[in-house]
């Protein structure tokens, strides 16, 4: 999260403060970011809140919404590509759906020949 990989915390924030839960009003701000782990037994929970580097809960959550909407703004051009890994410095872990794109097999071949796509 703290890279902006993982960004689901600080979206949900970012819905929070731009009135996206009912009966909370836009505006608000974010007092903490935290992980919530439930559980049955004693402690029924454990709340491990994020310690940022940087900026606030606030500050976090605005750049996930800033970079959440960059991304989707790439993709209005119709010629920009929807990439398989989106991250291939990972390029040994696999997703759940690598499997569709067939990643293995043109990764082992060294990519598309464009003479065999019809």
């Amino acid at each position: 999260m703290r890279t902006g990989l993982a960004p689901q915390l600080t979206l949900e924030a970012a819905i929070l403060r731009k009135g996206g839960f009912r009966d909370i009003a836009a505006g608000g701000s974010v007092a903490e970011v935290a992980y919530v782990t439930l559980k049955g037994g004693r402690p029924a929970g454990d709340c491990d809140p994020i310690a940022f580097t940087e900026g606030t809960p606030d500050s976090q959550a605005d750049r996930a919404l800033a970079k959440l909407s960059e991304l989707a703004l790439r993709f209005v051009d119709e010629s920009t590509p929807y990439f398989s890994l989106v991250h291939p410095m990972w390029k040994t872990h696999y997703g759940e759906y690598d499997h569709l794109a067939r990643v293995r097999e043109w990764s082992a071949t060294g990519g598309v020949d464009e003479d065999v796509i019809e």
